[in-house]
């Protein structure tokens, strides 16, 4: 980690010699001869880090190397901060003389110290032999991973060896609701519990997840709640509520609590979980995993509940996993590699943990016997023994063998909940806010955070759970094991901390700091004094806090170097105070779901500010002093309406109960929005501030917007949006009017996806006018005449992979899907088309189509003659539809059976199940 800490701070001193040249001139020759000496360091260290594990002599020397880039760090960011200073105040003397130089004679100073220090430290090297490092552990450099995946259907992705242990577990759950209908009592179930036993690492939840996608549509709802190790259990209750959009009856009910760590978990869960939530049930079906016998036996409701050992992988079946991993575009090993393959699966004793890792290094190294007789040499194979600290060993080498940009970016990932699912879009803009990601050629910072997730899921150290139509990651979590070690080895670089229960050191230096305190922690948890975190450069807040102090001016005084606050879980936050703008080096904050009123108007200070969040906050307006902030990457102001009994004045605005307006006393004008040109994304609820130069932000990504009326702000936004040749996404939702695009899209090559809600004058003709490479594609209250053909012209989309026609985006009662047309479709959703009466499926259409969702569709009469001519279909939903549809589609006596029969998965549910959002 040294390596990669000294990497970064040295490229930071390379862009400050070339901006700051002017400040510098007078100790220019002192920064580049720290810059120099760090690259060398650097080029050291990686080599010094591995062998540190065995030398506690190496081991000193490269934590010093890392407190001294620390301190460097710590002097260039004063140094920047008394600029920003001078700056500000704009005074032409003040700046050419004395406060000028001090400001340098300071950092002079410090930056001579620095290196002085590395000239001492340097001079240990060969004064304790510490410079005679032996490379027999390195693996030689890694090959490229540039490629994407490009199919989005992660479901089933790499799952090996699984289908039998799932079928049993499946019989296992069902069993107990066959008995059920057999029985004339119907009775409300009581609970019904199967249990996943395994060690970590084993697939446990990769089992559970496989037999919840393959039996969660014969309940009438479901959640998967990942169990946390400090959760609430009000929390637990939300999240199911959330995942069954707020429905009161839930009817026959399948919940899946992954790693439950003790007893008394599964007691909080049974009593303050499953207790409350089975009032609203038809009885509850239970499948949990957890690395604990005793857990497995305890949590037995009745002498019908089930336990599940987890089974090691045969040896075929380790096999073929390693391949996946390791060669996945070939059949079979090269001759060559075959012995040691087999070598590498046997010692893994058929984790498959242990084989996904190793297969994701071998992915990015030479495919050369010399390497893969190397793995086997230098892995520490103590994993049958001690398997966790066999793992922990076995993360570790696999780490030290990432290249440097890498290895900040994978310990980041252990600030982040256990089990929680991390938000690719949220994680990128952390990553950038942290310096870890440099522009490289044509390529943006979003972009080049993309290929390095991408590079982290090659080499298996996360789990995908969804992707975009696009192929990229939108979605994913990390492996317990994998969390753990990035924790410990954080701490131990004080790289980070996280605060939550008494065995975290909270007093440590750390540069990062977590907070995952819940009504559960005991006394002692709470956040210092800020005076101990006087180095601290992020802090993120995952939970629900009543004790920190975020609303107290004190809090803020001594947290002048940081870049990252996010306070999206501090869901009691209410005011911000104005000393917030002291934050002068601040480049991310987030304010999601908390219940804050007004930005102080010192927000305008934020000059460095690239991301900000007030969405689902109780802000009535967008501030005018946001639009100053020229630095701004991505907003999101997708603000609720908030009723005010009266509408008086308050600091910095004017109240008001219209969705962002603009809030700023006395100004009417609209707000010079092109001073926001780095903006990559925009979202936002309401329109007013939209205005001609609303075109001038031509590097946008992604572009949201809700409420907008069409009749005053049409015109504008849709020739705006011809100047966003980089779109990438694009989601707009109006009310009055109608919209009407002025010219093709066709020079909009990177847009994707589209989703418009509202009503449109109609399709374009020329399917030329679309996106040339439109993946995905969302339609609803549309009212897409059938007279005018809007179904052919969508067939012609060559590109268009996914396709929602949701309520009111076609008014007919029949639709046709031309003859060779959607060329390329695999994923067709129709919801709740009152009117539709019949479907029409023409020879050669939908030739790669793999899922079909139908949902209440309560006119339909019956399936379409064509559909058993579409052999690549996999999937098919049936949700929501009306009675004699159903009867037409009972198997072997069904009318539409034979339509169907040849699909592998056919699923139906009741119209509880028809709001939810089905993925592919």
């Amino acid at each position: 980690m040294a390596e990669s800490v000294i990497t970064s701070f040295s490229q930071r001193l390379h862009v400050m010699i070339i901006e700051e040249y002017k400040f510098l001139h007078r100790v220019q020759e002192q920064v580049v001869s720290l810059r120099d000496e760090l690259q060398w360091i650097s080029s050291f260290l990686r080599d010094a880090e591995m062998q540190g594990k065995r030398n506690e002599r190496v081991e000193l020397w490269v934590s010093q190397i890392r407190d001294l880039a620390y301190d460097a760090e710590d002097a260039l960011d004063i140094f920047i901060l008394n600029v920003m200073w001078l700056r500000k105040r704009n005074i032409r003397w003040l700046i050419k003389y004395p406060a000028r130089l001090i400001t340098l004679h300071k950092l002079g100073s410090q930056i001579e110290d620095i290196n002085k220090r590395i000239e001492r430290i340097s001079t240990y090297k060969s004064k304790y032999a510490i410079d005679n490092l032996d490379d027999k552990e390195s693996l030689g450099k890694d090959v490229a991973l540039n490629e994407r995946r490009s199919a989005p259907n992660v479901e089933q992705d790499d799952v090996v060896g699984f289908d039998s242990q799932s079928e049993a577990v499946a019989k296992m759950l069902l069993r107990q609701e066959e008995e059920e209908e057999e029985e004339e009592d119907s009775a409300k179930v009581v609970g019904h519990v199967v249990s996943i036993v395994g060690m970590s690492g084993s697939g446990k939840s990769t089992l559970a997840h496989k037999v919840y996608n393959d039996i969660k549509f014969y309940f009438d709802s479901c959640a998967w709640i990942y169990v946390s190790q400090n959760f609430k259990s009000e929390s637990l209750l939300q999240s199911i509520k959330m995942q069954n959009h707020e429905r009161e009856d839930m009817g026959k009910f399948l919940v899946v609590f992954d790693a439950v760590w003790n007893i008394t978990d599964w007691d909080d869960l049974k009593n303050h979980v499953i207790d409350k939530i089975i009032q609203s049930t038809e009885g509850i079906v239970v499948l949990l995993t957890t690395h604990s016998p005793e857990v497995a036996e305890y949590a037995k409701l009745s002498s019908t509940d089930d336990l599940y050992n987890m089974k090691q992988l045969e040896k075929d079946d380790s096999l073929m996993l390693l391949k996946k991993k390791a060669f996945p575009k070939m059949s079979s090993f090269p001759q060559e590699l075959e012995e040691p393959a087999m070598k590498i699966v046997e010692k893994c004793a058929g984790l498959p943990l242990a084989i996904v890792l190793l297969g994701g290094l071998l992915l990015a190294k030479q495919k050369i016997i010399e390497v893969w007789n190397k793995v086997l040499q230098n892995v520490k194979w103590q994993i049958l023994q001690g398997f966790t600290t066999g793992c922990l060993e076995l993360i570790s080498f696999i780490y030290d063998n990432l290249p440097n940009f890498l290895k900040p970016c994978f310990l980041y990932l252990g600030l982040f909940q256990r089990n929680s699912s991390i938000n690719c879009e949220r994680l990128i803009q952390l990553w950038i806010a942290e310096g870890f990601i440099q522009e490289t050629g044509e390529e943006t910072m979003e972009d080049v955070a993309e290929n390095y997730l991408e590079d982290l899921n090659q080499r298996n150290m996360i789990q995908v759970l969804c992707r975009r139509s696009n192929g990229s990651i939108e979605k994913f979590c990390i492996h317990g094991l994998l969390r753990e070690f990035a924790i410990s080895k954080g701490r131990q670089d004080k790289f980070l901390n996280i605060l939550g229960t008494k065995r975290s050191p909270t007093h440590t230096m750390s540069r990062r700091l977590a907070v995952h305190l819940t009504s559960k922690m005991d006394k002692g948890t709470e956040i210092p004094e800020s005076s101990s975190l006087n180095s601290l450069r992020s802090m993120l807040c995952f939970n629900h806090l009543s004790n920190v102090r975020l609303e107290e001016k004190s809090f803020y005084k001594s947290f002048k170097f940081l870049r990252v606050l996010d306070m999206r879980g501090v869901t009691d936050l209410r005011r911000l105070p104005y000393e917030i703008g002291k934050l002068v080096l601040l480049k991310y904050l987030n304010l999601y779901g908390t219940k804050i009123e007004r930005l102080p108007s010192s927000i305008r200070n934020l000059q460095n500010l690239q991301t900000l969040d007030i969405s689902e906050t109780r802000i009535n307006g967008i501030p005018w002093s946001v639009w100053k902030l020229e630095e701004l990457r991505h907003f999101y102001a997708n603000l609720k309406p908030v009723s005010h009994s009266n509408s008086s004045a308050t600091g910095n605005g004017i109240s008001c109960n219209l969705h962002c307006k603009i809030i700023d006393a006395g100004v009417r004008a609209p707000p010079k929005i092109r001073r926001l040109r780095n903006l990559h994304t925009l979202s936002t609820t309401g329109d007013n501030w939209i205005s001609n130069d609303f075109g001038q932000l031509i590097n946008l990504r992604k572009l949201q917007i809700t409420e907008v009326s069409m009749d005053l702000y049409g015109e504008a936004l849709s020739n705006s949006i011809l100047s966003f040749i980089y779109l990438k996404e694009l989601d707009i939702k109006w009310k009055e009017g109608k919209l009407q695009f002025q010219d093709s899209l066709s020079n909009h090559f990177q847009l994707y996806k589209m989703r418009l809600l509202g009503v449109m004058e109609k399709l374009p003709t020329d399917p030329n006018f679309f996106p040339p490479n439109l993946t995905e594609l969302e339609l609803c209250h549309t009212d897409l005449k059938q007279e005018d053909g809007p179904m052919k012209t969508l067939a012609a989309l060559k590109n268009l992979k996914l396709l929602k026609l949701h309520e009111r985006s076609f008014l007919g009662n029949q639709m046709v899907f031309p003859a060779k047309g959607f060329p390329n479709l695999i994923y067709l959703d129709l919801a709740f088309l009152t009117d539709l009466e019949e479907l029409k499926v023409e020879e050669g259409s939908f030739p790669n189509l793999e899922f079909l969702s139908l949902v209440s569709l309560n006119s339909l009469r019956e399936l379409p003659d064509g559909l058993q001519n579409v052999s690549s279909l996999e999937k098919l939903y049936l949700l929501g539809m009306p009675p004699k549809f159903q009867e037409r589609t009972e198997e072997d006596v069904g009318d539409d059976w034979p339509k169907i029969k040849h699909i592998p998965s056919i699923k139906f549910g009741s119209v509880k199940f028809a709001k939810l959002d089905l993925v592919y």
